[in-house]
């Protein structure tokens, strides 16, 4: 049996129509549904606005602003009439020391793998190594003339 003159024509038409109506309603996905910072993932799970939390990032890290914030309420704690008896005291203070003598120890890493660095360039038979080496030790020694200013 042979379909009417033009049937082929409306099937074709037709066709799509009856593909959109099997497809959902509304969709939707999240350009940037989750992301990961260090051991750290913000989505829309466990924050309200990951794209701000991001942009904060950008310029003050996670530690930077805990930091600030420990120094601030170690000030504040200081301040109290009880914060050398006080327990909640007494940690602020524990936890503060304690960063500040991890940041000690991670500045002494720091300037160590700077002197092996430039101990490499100074033993390099390359001249371009040279010259960052003589470059860096001149801006060293220009540093260490005019000392660093005091915290």
């Amino acid at each position: 049996m042979n379909a009417p003159a033009g049937f082929e024509f409306w099937v074709n038409l037709w066709r799509p129509w009856t593909m959109a109506a099997l497809a959902p309603k509304e969709l939707w996905q999240s350009i940037n549904s989750g992301w990961t910072f260090g051991n750290v993932t913000i989505n829309e799970q466990n924050s309200s606005a990951p794209q701000t939390e991001q942009a904060i990032l950008a310029h003050e890290s996670y530690g930077r602003q805990i930091g600030k914030l420990l120094d601030a309420v170690n000030e504040l704690a200081k301040a109290q009439p009880d914060s050398k008896r006080n327990e909640a005291y007494v940690e602020i203070a524990e936890l503060k020391a304690k960063v500040d003598r991890l940041k000690r120890e991670a500045a002494v890493s720091r300037i160590d793998q700077l002197r092996r660095d430039l101990e490499l360039l100074q033993a390099s038979d390359h001249p371009e190594d040279q010259a960052i080496y003589r470059s860096n030790i001149e801006a060293l020694r220009s540093l260490v003339r005019h000392e660093l200013p005091k915290s």
